[in-house]
């Protein structure tokens, strides 16, 4: 009867039960939504306009897209994929098909971060024809899509056949999204070598027939009547991109999810729980062990 009131004896005895428990309770079973996605970021010349703000200072459409899907891989659950085209002229060009995110993260974050201007091959930006031809491609690896661009067309879209989205509509899930303000800003202008000497001028582009820039070609605002309009004929969702944190909500509602299962193991807290009262068993018999020699 002595041994059952010596707390060392119900410790160990609590730390063999808790040990049990840890072998043979078995793993839960959680889900989660992981997400699919391919992000076409618009690299022309208009996306080199100053009309955003990041860290408190003017910064170009390009940053903050870079930025917006950056903030888009940190938040997509693990599991998810993410693949990355930049787009100029008509056809996107894929950086690499989706990957899964959490292993892959410090390449695609670097693979963002490197994405710049000069990497275009083409100084036109047809909007709708390279929306069509992300859509195709998005679709032929499985993706949903995440379309960035200010939505210019250059030269404006009535130099060019109409394009049908007919055939496309439906096939995937995604979002438009417009980046820029809606002021009208002066374009900047590059040499050939990269530098910037100046501003686009009247006369420096093409004329509208129509259009929201008519009389104004050499000035650039988010386009978002044509977005929209694209939006609705492509059976995507427009977004506005109001600040670098607005993606993933966006993507959580308008792409389409898998539900992944996973096994998660419990055993841990029950194996953890039985080393800390064997433990504090033998740190109280070492402190048993000393007063008793102390009063010897």
């Amino acid at each position: 009867m002595t041994a059952l009131r010596d707390p060392r004896v119900w410790m160990r005895g609590t730390a063999l039960f808790l040990l049990i428990v840890a072998l043979c309770v078995p793993p839960i079973s959680v889900s989660r939504k992981i997400y699919t996605i391919v992000a076409v970021l618009d690299i022309t010349g208009s996306m080199n306009v100053r009309d955003q703000r990041l860290d408190g200072a003017d910064t170009t459409r390009l940053a903050m897209e870079k930025r917006a899907v950056g903030r888009l891989l940190a938040s997509l659950p693990c599991g998810s994929r993410l693949g990355l085209a930049i787009f100029v002229e008509k056809q996107p060009f894929l950086l690499f098909e989706p990957i899964e995110v959490c292993e892959n993260f410090a390449p695609i974050d670097e693979e963002i971060a490197a994405i710049d201007w000069r990497m275009g091959w083409d100084s036109e930006s047809h909007i709708a024809e390279g929306l069509r031809n992300a859509m195709i491609l998005a679709d032929g690896i499985g993706a949903d899509l995440v379309f960035l661009t200010d939505g210019q067309e250059t030269p404006p879209l009535w130099w060019n056949t109409p394009i049908d989205l007919a055939s496309v509509r439906g096939s995937i899930g995604g979002l438009i999204v417009g980046v820029g303000g809606t002021a009208f800003s002066p374009i900047p202008k590059f040499d050939r070598y990269g530098r910037e000497i100046g501003v686009f001028k009247p006369g420096d582009v093409p004329l509208e027939k129509e259009g929201m820039f008519r009389g104004r070609e050499h000035l650039s605002a988010v386009d978002e009547p044509h977005l929209r309009t694209l939006a609705s004929s492509s059976g995507l969702t427009y977004l506005h991109l109001d600040g670098e944190d607005s993606l993933f909500a966006a993507v959580q509602t308008h792409a389409h999810p898998r539900v992944r299962t996973d096994p998660l193991e419990v055993r841990w807290p029950f194996a953890a729980a039985a080393v800390m009262l064997l433990l504090a068993a033998t740190i109280e018999r070492s402190l048993v062990s000393r007063v008793q020699k102390t009063t010897a």
